[in-house]
């Protein structure tokens, strides 16, 4: 059974990733002397934290889709088989995209890190051997969105491992992985990157896929709640955190991120899936009114992470306190609705499906927008230079000019493109290659239970 409202968090978290970075990249393109907050500031500067939802989504599926795996060797190696060919393909697509890049178009400036150091020290084929296989190293991969699917394949690895054990083991052999990430850093093992098998192996960042892993076991063991009010809570949390987050250091890049995001995000991963498990999906009306209030109350106040943080807190606190208001007034509006207009009611969910079933979509393309978007985004900041050297007609639709024009047009550019992009490598490379794998993976584990690819 494929859980629809897992595939619409997956998109949205792959499209904070992609406002993270649009922001990012506007920064560069806005002259310094004109600092006035973009839209794309406030939570959009924390958007990373779409990445960390991803790993917690990504340990809820490897249980979800093997929970009727027998234990066995077989089993193991079609999961394998199943999530190497579904990461491989289109990474192997887009890195050779940001290669061709580096070698026709950016060097020989060479001015990504990286490529510096590998050039330098002659080791360029190495650096490059070491990024289209997503092994760990000390730089970032040619296309540096490959540092999650280190993370991904590890994880993968270690539970293709436990598989073998008899399902009943399986949490306590999840609960015991956790505690060594945690005695490793208490031993003061740990580092902000994976430069290497034994920093990969420890990271902290590991507890997400397993906070995801114990989330599954859950729902799959059938206890899930009429958890309505726990979404609630649980989106305002990510939220909340989304706005109070401050300056990126090392400790955000292991536990504070973790401790910040992973844990919402479980819970939040929790209560989607219960309340699709009990048929009461309506209650994502009132929890995305709760999400939008919360997040355009905080943008209105144009902070930073680098704005004070009482500033930030203050700001929060009134975010939260109109998400709260905003989700209490969706239901009040629609138990008053039911009792009193139940055909209106029953008018909205018709295009409250059609929105589900497009971000379901969005869902489905994640992946593909996740390692695609960047090529999206520079193209239109080529786009933007080019504009602002033409002047004249361009001169309203180029980052920093006055009002907010420009920022919706830069916003609206990101978001259409992003899907874009999206929709290209899933029907080209991403789509063609899961066709062929699983055609090829009935054949090669004939005797595995299916299980379907989310």
């Amino acid at each position: 059974m494929k859980l629809h409202s897992i595939q619409l968090l997956r998109g949205i978290a792959a499209l904070l990733v992609v406002f993270y970075h649009a922001w990012g990249l506007q920064l560069l393109t806005i002259d310094p002397e004109n600092s006035a907050p973009g839209l794309l500031g406030g939570i959009f500067a924390s958007g990373y934290a779409g990445v960390d939802l991803f790993f917690v989504i990504s340990g809820f599926i490897m249980v979800w889709v093997t929970r009727q795996t027998a234990p066995g060797v077989a089993g193991v190696g079609a999961f394998l088989f199943s999530r190497v060919t579904r990461i491989y393909p289109l990474w192997w697509a887009a890195a050779g995209l940001a290669t061709a890049y580096y070698l026709f178009l950016h060097v020989p400036d060479a001015n990504d890190p990286a490529w510096r150091a590998a050039l330098q020290e002659g080791d360029a084929a190495g650096f490059l051997v070491k990024s289209f296989f997503l092994l760990p190293q000390p730089d970032l991969p040619v296309l540096s969105l490959g540092w999650t699917l280190m993370h991904e394949l590890y994880f993968y690895a270690v539970f293709a491992c436990l598989l073998l054990l008899p399902r009943g083991l399986l949490p306590f052999a999840l609960l015991a992985w956790g505690g060594a990430i945690v005695g490793a850093s208490l031993l003061g093992l740990s580092r902000p990157g994976a430069v290497n098998l034994m920093t990969l192996a420890i990271h902290p960042l590991t507890m997400e896929f397993i906070f995801g892993a114990m989330v599954g076991l859950i729902v799959s063991a059938g206890f899930v709640a009429r958890s309505g009010l726990l979404t609630l809570g649980a989106a305002l949390w990510f939220t909340t955190n989304l706005c109070l987050q401050g300056e990126v250091t090392a400790y955000t890049y292991q536990w504070g991120r973790v401790l910040a995001f992973g844990i919402p995000g479980a819970l939040l991963v929790y209560g989607i899936a219960a309340l699709e498990q009990h048929g009461r999906l309506v209650w994502l009306v009132p929890v995305t009114a709760a999400v939008i209030a919360c997040a355009a109350v905080y943008q209105m106040h144009g902070l930073t992470p680098v704005s004070e943080a009482g500033l930030r807190q203050g700001a929060a606190m009134w975010a939260v306190g109109a998400g709260v208001l905003a989700a209490g007034g969706v239901i009040g509006l629609g138990w008053l609705g039911g009792r009193f207009l139940p055909g209106a009611m029953y008018g909205l969910a018709r295009p409250l499906e059609g929105l589900f079933r497009a971000g379901s979509h969005i869902g489905d393309w994640s992946y593909s927008i996740y390692l695609g978007h960047i090529f999206a985004i520079g193209g239109l900041i080529f786009a933007i230079r080019w504009m602002a050297e033409t002047g004249g007609w361009a001169a309203p639709f180029v980052p920093g000019a006055p009002g907010i024009g420009d920022d919706l047009a830069y916003i609206a550019a990101v978001f259409i493109g992003a899907l874009l992009a999206g929709w290209t490598g899933h029907r080209l490379v991403e789509r063609p290659a899961l066709a062929l794998f699983r055609m090829l993976r009935r054949r090669l584990f004939p005797n595995s239970r299916r299980t379907r690819d989310v």
